[in-house]
């Protein structure tokens, strides 16, 4: 079959497809472009070699590498810029990977890893025949990212992501959002994650535009929201907190649709404020092995459903299970499983992971727990991982977290377990707030809303909290040493 870029070439070869900083270029002129990478690419990487890895930041270099990659046949893995050589090695070990290409900031750090072949992320020009792509490229069965899990317990899982995986996520998109071709999509989170490159698959899939940014940029992207120069960007709750602060009282252009929200649930406070400036905001449920989002809330339900993450996409199935696997009713707590097109059939050399995470009918086991409502809304309590077993009674930190996060003067939360010898666990703080804010003033806030036994034991004062590339609280770093380093001194 055609790719999808060639696809949107044939169709639509002069529509605004991609723009980076002050550059633009069309779908026919994208393509242009990716030619010249792919011969690039053609005459260093070994035809035999089908996966290949990409390390680099957002950048205009890293897009058309992506789509030239594609073009080729090849598999990407895609590393996150975050990782220590230590986690580096054990990734491109696990992949098999002989060749990454590096962003010219990163080339030292790569070479050093000894066990790689380098290829700096550069379009140099070409004066030998041009290699086209191969014909086998795009097939729907075959892998076309792979991206590795953060690896709270033991490490991190290779996920293998198919095309017929990232089109059906498109589509459900499509179908939740009214995505159409006059779209530009705004992009500051990072390719790498499945956040960002899902976003360059609804472009190739769905013929809109997108607008990359190497970093997100509150004052950058409030003023391309007040210019039109959008009408969707992707976010997590710390870049939504920052655009709010950063609201214009003119608003943004008339032309703008919403923000796509992931990576952990709105605050009260953020969500009501979205409401006084009319900022519409569709909060979603994902992961790296769904491809993006699953499960979505519309703006309009917001308010009367606060605290849930929506319903099923298009051709999703989600159930709620206990710890034998059986079904329970609406209201009751267990854990999320999930069917559909979107979610991935397999980890990279991962066999020993296929009756833990599938079902022997085909459910994926999420690991997240949380609950149907009476109307089908689904309300995601916690990771499985993170669940705190206190004296026999279940402990869920994003209950203790909703609450702490409406304290006055309290920025940011994450709350885990701590061992304890008398209850086996005890639920404890991690609060970034202003400097005037005390550990009683929380403590008398706090039980007016929650049990005792929920009441944080302890609460530390952090300068910041531990965050992965992409936004999202990465509170295993909690529970480690690690966590020195986020202290407040």
């Amino acid at each position: 079959m055609n790719s999808w870029l060639q696809k949107q070439m044939n169709e639509r070869p002069d529509h605004p497809a991609f723009y980076w900083q002050d550059e633009e270029w069309s779908f026919l002129e994208v393509g242009q472009e990716v030619q010249k990478w792919l011969t690039a690419f053609s005459s260093k990487i070994p035809q035999t070699e089908k996966r290949v890895a990409l390390f680099s930041r957002n950048s205009k270099e890293m897009y058309f590498s992506i789509l030239a990659l594609w073009e080729l046949g090849k598999e990407i893995v895609f590393l996150n810029t975050h990782l220590s050589a230590q986690e580096l090695r054990y990734q491109l070990s696990d992949a098999e990977v002989m060749t990454v290409i590096t962003a010219t900031e990163y080339l030292t750090a790569i070479t050093e890893l000894h066990q790689v072949r380098c290829i700096e992320m550069s379009c140099s020009v070409v004066t030998e025949r041009q290699k086209t792509a191969d014909e086998s490229s795009y097939q729907l069965e075959t892998p076309a990212s792979i991206m590795y899990t953060s690896g709270t317990t033991g490490n991190p899982k290779g996920v293998v992501q198919r095309f017929s995986n990232h089109l059906a996520s498109a589509l459900g998109t499509q179908e939740n959002m009214k995505i159409t071709a006059t779209d530009c999509w705004l992009c500051p989170v990072p390719l790498f994650h499945i956040s960002g490159l899902s976003i360059v698959i609804r472009q190739l899939v769905l013929g809109c535009s997108v607008r990359l940014y190497s970093k997100f940029d509150a004052e950058r992207i409030t003023t391309d929201l007040v210019e039109g120069r959008g009408t969707v960007i992707s976010v997590v709750a710390v870049m939504l907190q920052e655009l709010l602060e950063k609201y214009p009282e003119s608003g943004y252009s008339e032309t703008f649709k919403a923000m796509l929200l992931g990576g952990g649930p709105i605050t009260p406070t953020a969500l009501e404020k979205c409401e006084q400036f009319g900022i519409p905001v569709i909060q979603s449920y994902g992961m790296t092995e769904t491809c993006s989002q699953v499960v979505a809330l519309g703006f309009e339900d917001a308010v009367a459903k606060i605290g849930s993450s929506g319903k099923p996409l298009k051709g999703i199935e989600i159930k709620i299970v206990d710890d034998s696997e059986q079904f329970v009713p609406a209201n009751k707590v267990g854990e999320i499983l999930l069917k559909g097109k979107n979610i991935v059939q397999n980890y990279l050399n991962g066999d020993q992971w296929q009756a833990i995470k599938w079902t022997s009918d085909g459910w994926f086991k999420t690991g997240d727990m949380g609950y149907l409502d009476d109307d089908g809304y689904l309300y995601l309590v916690s990771r499985l991982s993170e669940l705190i077993i206190s004296g026999g009674e279940n402990i869920y930190p994003t209950e203790i977290e909703h609450v702490l996060q409406e304290v006055p003067k309290v920025k940011e939360v994450a709350v885990v377990g701590e061992p304890d010898e008398k209850w086996g666990a005890v639920p404890v703080a991690y609060i970034v707030g202003e400097s005037t804010v005390t550990a009683e003033e929380i403590y008398n806030f706090a039980q007016k809303y929650l049990a005792k036994f929920k009441l944080p034991k302890r609460i530390y004062f952090c300068h910041t909290l531990p965050r992965t590339a992409s936004g999202k609280l990465a509170k295993h770093r909690l529970t480690t040493k690690e966590r020195e380093a986020f202290l407040s001194k």
